[in-house]
Formats: structure tokens, C-alpha cells, sequence
């Protein structure tokens, strides 16, 4: 008759066998930002700039777009002699 055999159970390695962790590597301490210094004025500068001229650059992209692709009326400006006349005539009446 045969026996079975026991199942093998795996034993832990012994601890200078096991698989270390990699040393975690130091966070370094962030330099402090000078605001009075020139690259942070240049950077600063630049960064206005962007800010100021995207809403206009977007504005007039679309209102070109609008008028040149989609068959929109371009704005027109009164006259001023035809407000001139208008004001005119209520005086007179």
C-alpha cells in the first residue's frame, strides 16, 4: 500500500536571505523663492503678459471666426452726425 506524501509547505527564508528594500531616498529641503530676485521678476512678468493677452487673443479668434466662417455681420459704429440730426430734431419739436 502506498502512503501519500505529505505536501511540502513552503518555510520562510531566513531574514538575510530575504529581498531588502531599497533605502528611501532623502527628500531634499525646497530652495526658498526670492520674489526680488531677477528670473523670478522675468518669470513674472512673462506670466502677466500670458494672462492679459489670452482672454483678448481668444476673444477676437472667436469673433473673426464668427464673421469669416460662420456668415456673421461684422459690428458697425454709428455716425456721429446721425445722432447730431436726431438730437437736433427733438429740439426743434
Amino acid at each position: 500500500m502506498a502512503t501519500n506524501p505529505k505536501p511540502r509547505v513552503a518555510k520562510p527564508p531566513p531574514a538575510a536571505q530575504r529581498a531588502q528594500l531599497p533605502p528611501r531616498p532623502v527628500a531634499s529641503i525646497p530652495k526658498r523663492i526670492d520674489p526680488s530676485s531677477p528670473e523670478y521678476k522675468r518669470a513674472a512678468r512673462k506670466y502677466t503678459r500670458l494672462m492679459i493677452a489670452m482672454p483678448i487673443l481668444l476673444v477676437t479668434s472667436w469673433v473673426l471666426f464668427d464673421r469669416l466662417l460662420l456668415g456673421g455681420e461684422a459690428k458697425t459704429i454709428p455716425k456721429y452726425s446721425t445722432l447730431g440730426n436726431a438730437s437736433k430734431e427733438k429740439n426743434k419739436g
